[in-house]
């Protein structure tokens, strides 16, 4: 059955709502229970909703699946970077980078592989199957080894988030937002200023996610050399200027180096702020992640749809602009980072 482009937006929406319900909700399970349970049930529903995501074709079940698997991978992301917190903790060192550089490396790897069976003729179905099949061999062998102690056994089951947290969330929101725009907008941008044809649209955003995936994997080395907040704030300057070269540079080359510029600006910035989250004490760690992570990736769902009015108002320049004076707010609040 084919629907509208307004009924497949709202249908691509309910992914986005599920996973902004249960992050708060998968943060509260994980302080209380443990990681591994919350996680490993988190990634059984994902893989359970996969196939349904290739077999539906009717708008309200896709809905209803799409809303499913977003919260699934919701608490799959907030579980992950608690336990990575809580890792790092136990490391004594820096190794928060590397397992946000791994996410980008398994996001390469995946649809890359799921293109490669597609493309010898394997059925969407049997693809999926493929991937779960693998995902399932990667969870027996590593998921024992997940910390399975609660953080506290007496931690709420809720907490409002407050001071130097909501902080953390709001400059997370921003990073996502600065990163969502090289999603969403990077490809129209360089066509609509006539600098590429449409077919080479994506090279923008290819650059940009290499310079942050190589960003991430030498970011752990870097943050031991230099302490958070001196990469932190060097980190946050690069991504503005290289936002400053997209706008202002008239020629390709320009807005080329200033997409690399803001991969390797934006890729440890988020890291940062986790580590931060889980090392303040204003209230339990697991919470605090779970926390800016909701606040987090509310930037990426409101964020494509506010560079998209501001573009219709005005123009697509001026949207860039505006994620640029955004921008400023995170090495304005760089000595946080320091303080933590």
């Amino acid at each position: 059955m084919m629907a509208d482009n307004g009924t497949m937006g709202l249908v691509l929406l309910a992914f986005g709502l599920g996973s902004l319900l249960m992050m708060p909700l998968s943060g509260m399970l994980a302080a209380r229970f443990g990681c591994r349970l919350v996680f490993t049930t988190a990634a059984g529903l994902v893989l359970a909703t996969l196939p349904a995501l290739v077999l539906t074709d009717e708008p309200s079940s896709l809905g209803t699946s799409l809303f499913i698997f977003g919260a699934g991978i919701g608490a799959m992301d907030v579980v992950v970077n608690i336990h990575a917190v809580r890792v790092e903790k136990l490391a004594g060192r820096p190794i928060m980078s590397g397992f946000h550089a791994l996410f980008s490396i398994g996001g390469i790897a995946g649809s890359g592989i799921a293109s490669l069976l597609l493309s010898y003729g394997f059925t969407p179905l049997l693809t999926v199957s493929l991937l779960i099949a693998g995902v399932l061999l990667l969870l027996l062998r590593t998921a024992g080894r997940l910390l399975r102690e609660p953080e506290s056994t007496d931690a709420p089951l809720f907490a409002l988030p407050k001071g130097i947290v909501i902080l953390l969330g709001f400059l997370c929101f921003i990073a996502y937002i600065m990163e969502g725009a090289m999603l969403d907008w990077s490809g129209i941008l360089l066509t609509s200023e006539n600098h590429v044809n449409a077919q080479h649209a994506g090279i923008g955003y290819i650059l940009f996610a290499c310079a942050m995936t190589a960003g991430r994997l030498s970011g752990d080395r870097l943050i031991k050399a230099f302490g958070r907040f001196r990469i932190f704030l060097f980190s946050s300057l690069i991504a503005t200027l290289g936002y400053g070269c997209v706008i202002v540079g008239g020629h390709l080359m320009i807005m080329l180096a200033g997409f690399f510029l803001i991969g390797c600006g934006l890729s440890n910035l988020v890291p940062i702020l986790f580590t931060a989250a889980g090392r303040q004490q204003v209230m339990p760690g697991a919470l605090a992640v779970a926390a800016i992570s909701s606040i987090g990736y509310s930037g990426i769902l409101l964020g494509p749809a506010l560079i998209g009015a501001v573009a219709h108002l005005y123009s697509l320049a001026w949207a860039f602009m505006l994620v640029t004076i955004m921008s400023l707010c995170l090495p304005l609040c760089s000595n946080i980072m320091r303080q933590r």
